[in-house]
């Protein structure tokens, strides 16, 4: 994931409208920042793009060089093995319609998923234990992978001390070292941007700027499921076309 760099220390990153729970207050910005802002969210969709097609293509390049032939009782291997098809199919398909950074990270997570789903079919296949799926960053899936909060019994909860609003907002998502520790510094963590439509904000003019999961799920279906990286349906809406949600509404 070292192309996911392209993504840390974007000095807009703090003008981001809807910013998670430690950022800063808003502020007014003229039409030049914002004209500035697009400038840069241009290069980073370029970069981005670029990232994403090399994530399919090693992806389809291994997919073909692991083929596996499942006999009819291996239903565990071949549920795996269908889904990492599809997944890779579905990355495919996204980066062919990408109009917005999330539908490209989405599509460079799918494909890696699908990596991930193949080597899983393989394991069941050879009679071993898969390997636990990569936990990604919420604040930008294409970040390193995240550590589940450990559970804690309630007798345990009872007895640890309180925590504070800083770690509390930390242990909310899943995120990756530099985005945790930003949040608990309270700083705004390295986030995946995304265009909110000027009639989604309810304004007229251009889009916004947001946060990716600051899009109202009726516009983006990658707000709550970090582009794919939580849901398992993703690769199935995306083949029946559920990830234009968008574009659907701009006319």
């Amino acid at each position: 994931m070292q192309e996911a760099q392209v993504f840390r220390r974007w000095w807009f990153v703090g003008l981001l409208r809807g910013e998670p729970e430690s950022a800063a207050p808003r502020r007014h910005h003229s039409k030049e920042q914002d004209e500035l802002v697009r400038r840069e969210w241009e290069v980073l969709r370029e970069r981005l793009t670029v990232h994403a097609s090399e994530r399919v293509t090693t992806a389809g390049e291994i997919i073909q060089a692991a083929e596996l032939r499942l006999a009819p009782e291996e239903a565990s291997a071949r549920r795996d093995y269908l889904w990492a098809l599809e997944a890779y199919e579905a990355a495919g398909r996204l980066l062919d319609d990408a109009t917005d950074l999330p539908d490209l990270a989405a599509a460079a997570v799918l494909a890696e998923r699908a990596v991930e789903r193949l080597a899983a079919a393989h394991a069941v296949h050879a009679g071993l234990r898969p390997t636990a799926p990569v936990l990604r960053c919420f604040y930008n899936p294409l970040h390193g992978s995240a550590s589940p909060t450990a559970g804690r019994s309630p007798k345990k909860e009872r007895q640890r001390p309180r925590t504070s609003a800083r770690q509390a907002a930390a242990d909310r998502r899943p995120a990756c070292t530099d985005c945790r520790r930003a949040i608990l510094a309270g700083q705004t963590p390295d986030v995946l941007p995304a265009l909110l439509p000027a009639k989604a904000a309810g304004r007229s003019g251009g889009p916004l700027l947001v946060p990716y999961y600051a899009v109202p799920q009726q516009w983006s279906p990658w707000s709550v499921s970090a582009c794919g990286a939580y849901d398992d349906q993703a690769p199935a809406l995306v083949l029946r076309g559920g990830h234009r949600r968008d574009r659907d509404r701009k006319g």
